[in-house]
C-alpha cells in the first residue's frame, strides 16, 4: 500500500528541491504510523515521494495523518501545494476515451479547451466517477504577440507587458523571445474580456506613460495551460481517463459512462469522433461471461462422468443438485465477508467445481453398497452407517485440500492481497461440499430413493480387470515408463518462464516509448513522435495508435501491485499506445518493430513492450544507497 506525494516547482533545480521540499517533507512523515520506508526522487521542477505501508494498513487513516503532516509545511509561495495520492488498483483508469474533431467547425484549439471541457463536467456527475484526467488539454485563452520593435519605441520592456496584464486580472503570463517577438499566452479570470476589450489594454511603464496594448501587440485566440499534446491516429485529440470511486462496481459505472456520453450534445450531433480506447468494465464482462461459460460446461461433463460411473439417472441428479446448493452457499459467504464476485473469485469457484462433488460421490457409492447388499432395503439406521464409515476419509482429504489454500487467504503481503478472494472461495466452497456431503445427500437419498441402485451387469467392471491384469504383469515395464515421463515434465518444468503474473492480453495493446535526452525541447520530441506516427501509419498490422508526450505532473501506478509507487511523465518522454489488427502476433510484431525502431538515426531510445494485465513487465527497478551523491550519480 503506497501514498504518493508530488509537489510542483517550475522554478528550482533538482539540489534545491531536495533542501528546500523534499527534506521537509521527507522530516514532516515521519511522525505517521504504521510507516515502513520512504522513497524520494528530486528533479528539476518537483519532486515525488512515496511512502510505503504494510498491505493491512489502514490507508484512510494513513491518507488523513499525511496530509495533516505535510500540510503543517511551510513552503515558498511560488511552489503549489503538496498533492498526496493514494496509489491502488483504484488509480488506474477503468476507461479512456479520445476525441476528436469531425466538423470543420470544431477547430483544434476548441477541441483541446471547450469541448474537453464540456466532456469532464459532464462525466464527473455521473454516479461512481472519482476523477477524469485530460491529456492532450488545456484552458481557452489568447496568445499576446508582442512585435519587440513597437515596444522599444514606445518605451516600455516585456516586464511592463506583464505587470500592466496582472494588474487587469489576468493569470498565466508566460513569455519565451523568439528573434524579434515575443508570445504571451493570457487566461482571462475573474470577469469576462473578449479580443477587441484586451487589444485595449493600457500598459504603462515605472515613469507613468500608457498606450494600448494594440500598439505594440497582435492577439490571437489560444491554448493556456497546454502541459501535454496528444494525438490519435496523427490527428489532433484528447484523451480522457476515467477513474472510479473505491467502493463503486466497475461494470457500473462503465455502463453509465456510456449513456452519459450517448447524452452530450457535440457527440449526439456528430461534431466529435469518440473512440473508446480502453473499458475495463466491459472487459470483466468478457473475461466473467467465458469464466460462467466454462463454468456450465464444466458441470455438465462432471454429470456426465458421474452417469457413467453410476448409470442410475437419479444417482446422478443427486449428485448434481449437491452443485448449486455448495456454490450458491458459497457466494453468499463470499458478499458477508466484502468480497465481490470478481474473475479471481469466479475462478476459485470453478477449481472447486470438479472437487465439491468428490465427497458427495464417495458418500453416494458407499450409501449403494450398503443398501445392494440389503437387497435395496433402506433405512436411516442403515444410512447413517454408510455415511459414518466415510466421514474420516472425506473430513480428511477435505482437510488436506483447504490446508493449502488457507495460507494464502491468511499469510498476508502482496500475494495474499491478490489471491485471497480465489483461495476463499475454494475453502468456502470445500467446507460447505463437505456438509452437504455428509446431511444434505443422505436426507435426499433417504426421501427419494426406491428400487435397487447397483445394475447387475456391470460392463465396465471385466475390461477395468483385462487392463489391470496386464499392468500388474509388466510392473517393471510400467514403472520404467511413468519414470521417464515424469523426468521428461521435470526438465519442462525447469525451463518454463516465471511471472507473478501472466502476459494475458489478447487484444493486441503495444505499448512504445520514446526517451530523448534530458532538457531536450518539446518541439523536438514532437517532430521525433511524428516521425514514429508516420512509421506506425504505414504499417499494415497496426489498426489505431494514440500518442502523448509532454509534462504531467499526475501521479500514476505503472502496475497494479507496483511496490515503489508511481511515476510522473517528463517532457523528454513520450507514450504511444497501438492496437493491432485481429490475428496478429503481438510478441512477433514486437520483435520486429523493436528492430525497425533501433536501426532509425536519432537520439531517441525506444522500448517496445505487451501491455499486459501484470503492468509493464519490462521495467526493471535497480535502487542505488550511498552517502556520496557525486558517486551514486557516476555508478548510475
Amino acid at each position: 500500500s503506497t501514498l504518493s506525494i508530488t509537489v510542483r516547482a517550475d522554478n528550482y533545480q533538482a539540489d534545491q528541491v531536495k533542501t528546500i521540499i523534499t527534506e521537509p517533507i521527507q522530516q514532516a512523515v515521519r511522525v505517521v504510523g504504521g510507516l515502513e520506508n520512504v522513497e524520494t526522487n528530486s528533479f528539476n521542477g518537483g519532486a515525488l515521494i512515496s511512502l510505503n505501508f504494510p498491505m493491512s494498513y489502514d490507508m484512510e487513516k494513513a491518507e488523513e495523518q499525511v496530509n495533516k503532516a505535510v500540510g503543517d509545511i511551510k513552503l515558498p509561495a511560488d511552489i503549489e501545494k503538496p498533492l498526496v495520492t493514494r496509489l491502488s488498483t483504484h488509480s488506474m483508469p477503468i476507461m479512456r476515451v479520445s476525441l476528436m474533431s469531425a466538423s470543420p467547425d470544431i477547430t483544434e484549439n476548441t477541441l483541446r479547451t471547450a469541448i474537453q471541457e464540456d466532456f469532464v463536467n459532464r462525466l464527473k456527475t455521473v454516479p461512481g466517477v472519482k476523477d477524469v484526467r485530460v491529456s492532450g488539454g488545456g484552458t481557452a485563452g489568447y496568445s499576446v504577440n508582442l512585435r519587440m520593435d513597437d515596444l522599444r519605441k514606445a518605451g516600455l520592456t516585456v516586464d511592463d507587458v506583464n505587470r500592466s496584464l496582472a494588474e487587469d486580472y489576468t493569470t498565466g503570463m508566460v513569455g519565451k523571445v523568439s528573434n524579434n517577438q515575443v508570445s504571451i499566452p493570457v487566461k482571462v479570470a475573474g470577469w469576462e474580456l473578449n479580443q477587441q476589450d484586451l487589444m485595449q489594454l493600457p500598459l504603462h511603464n515605472q515613469d507613468g506613460k500608457t498606450i494600448p496594448l494594440s500598439n505594440v501587440a497582435e492577439i490571437s485566440n489560444s491554448i493556456v495551460n497546454l502541459e501535454t499534446i496528444s494525438r490519435t491516429n496523427g490527428k489532433a485529440s484528447v484523451l480522457l481517463d476515467v477513474l472510479k470511486t473505491p467502493d463503486s462496481n466497475i461494470t457500473d459505472v462503465s455502463d453509465r459512462l456510456k449513456n452519459k456520453i450517448n447524452d452530450i450534445p457535440s457527440f449526439k450531433n456528430k461534431d466529435i469522433q469518440l473512440a473508446i480506447l480502453f473499458d475495463q468494465g466491459e472487459q470483466i464482462k468478457s473475461s466473467i461471461k467465458g469464466l460462467i461459460n466454462e463454468g456450465l460446461l464444466g458441470c455438465l461433463f462432471s454429470m456426465i462422468c458421474v452417469f457413467l460411473f453410476f448409470r442410475k439417472v437419479r444417482s446422478t441428479l443427486l449428485i448434481a443438485l449437491s452443485l448449486p446448493i455448495c456454490l450458491l452457499a458459497t457466494t453468499g459467504l463470499l458478499k458477508t465477508m466484502g468480497i465481490s464476485l470478481n474473475i479471481l473469485t469466479v475462478s476459485g469457484l470453478i477449481v472447486a467445481m470438479g472437487r465439491v462433488v468428490d465427497d458427495s460421490i464417495v458418500i453416494l457409492d458407499n450409501m449403494n453398497r450398503k443398501v445392494n447388499k440389503e437387497h435395496g432395503k433402506t433405512g436411516p439406521h442403515l444410512l447413517t452407517q454408510a455415511v459414518s464409515e466415510m466421514i474420516p476419509a472425506i473430513v480428511s482429504s477435505t482437510a488436506t485440500t483447504v490446508a493449502v489454500y488457507v495460507p494464502i487467504a491468511l499469510i498476508g503481503g502482496m500475494v495474499s492481497s491478490a489471491f485471497s478472494g480465489f483461495a476463499w472461495s475454494v475453502v468456502i466452497a470445500l467446507i460447505i461440499s463437505l456438509f452437504v456431503s455428509i446431511l444434505v445427500v443422505p436426507a435426499l437419498y433417504h426421501l427419494f430413493w426406491r428400487g435397487k441402485p447397483i445394475s447387475n451387469d456391470d460392463k465396465f467392471e471385466p475390461f477395468a480387470h483385462k487392463i489391470l491384469t496386464w499392468v500388474f504383469g509388466r510392473k517393471k515395464k510400467v514403472f520404467l515408463a511413468f519414470l521417464a515421463l515424469f523426468l521428461l515434465t521435470a526438465v519442462g518444468a525447469a525451463f518454463l518462464p516465471v511471472n507473478f503474473l501472466p502476459t494475458s492480453n489478447n487484444t493486441g495493446q503495444i505499448a512504445v516509448q520514446v526517451e530523448l535526452p534530458p532538457n531536450t525541447s518539446l518541439t523536438k520530441v514532437d517532430a521525433e513522435v511524428r516521425r514514429l506516427e508516420s512509421l506506425l501509419a504505414a504499417n499494415s498490422k497496426v489498426d489505431s495508435f494514440s500518442s502523448g508526450l509532454g509534462s504531467s505532473f499526475t501521479p500514476q501506478s505503472d502496475d497494479v501491485f507496483d511496490a515503489g509507487g508511481g511515476w510522473l511523465q517528463k517532457p523528454n518522454i513520450a507514450n504511444l499506445s497501438l492496437m493491432l489488427k485481429k490475428g496478429t502476433d503481438s510478441n512477433t510484431f514486437i520483435v520486429s518493430l523493436q528492430k525497425q525502431l533501433n536501426t532509425l538515426s536519432s537520439k531517441a531510445v525506444y522500448t517496445v513492450s505487451n501491455q499486459s494485465i501484470a503492468g509493464d513487465d519490462s521495467q526493471l527497478k535497480i535502487n542505488l544507497t550511498g552517502a556520496d551523491n557525486q558517486t551514486l550519480e557516476s555508478m548510475a
